[in-house]
């Protein structure tokens, strides 16, 4: 008997509060490019016959199609960035469905001068704007992560898991 995996029937996503996302905003868009200026043709099914005008909105943390939850999908990879009901930035990934089997547990923007990060899990990978970041350039101590050198002013980083 093998395991089954058992997931949610729909993405979530959660505010900066870490609340449901509400009346927010999805936007897909070409793989390590800037989703809003480079958007890409998404859909809500996954024959790509449905498509899904973008922005994508969120009602109780999920994208809706016509008032029901729903799914994306994207006929490659992309790049992804969630904003709330005021435009402000959630969520950004350069590389949404290329980071393999992990999964982001946190994310932060870089102000430039900013070199430690509290972190709710010690992270197996760090990407800055979509690279990864080796090892030797962060230490992980007691809910910690500092970067030798602070993220640039607005880099997206990502913690995952």
């Amino acid at each position: 008997m093998s395991a089954l995996s058992v997931e949610p029937p729909y993405p979530a996503f959660a505010g900066t509060d870490g609340l449901p996302l509400e009346n927010g905003y999805i936007l897909i868009g070409t793989v390590n490019l800037n989703p809003v200026t480079n958007p890409i043709a998404v859909f809500f099914d996954a024959a790509l016959t449905i498509s899904a005008v973008q922005p994508i909105r969120t009602s109780g943390g999920y994208p809706v199609y016509q008032g029901t939850p729903s799914r994306i999908y994207a006929g490659s990879d992309y790049s992804i960035q969630v904003q709330d009901k005021n435009g402000t930035v959630v969520y950004t990934s350069f590389n949404g469905n290329a980071l393999g089997g992990d999964t982001i547990a946190s994310n932060a923007t870089g102000n430039g001068v900013q070199t430690i990060f509290s972190v709710t899990s010690t992270p197996s990978a760090i990407y800055i704007n979509g690279v990864y970041q080796n090892q030797n350039t962060y230490t992980v101590t007691g809910g910690n992560v500092t970067f030798s050198e602070a993220p640039p002013l607005t880099a997206v980083i990502e913690f995952l898991v």
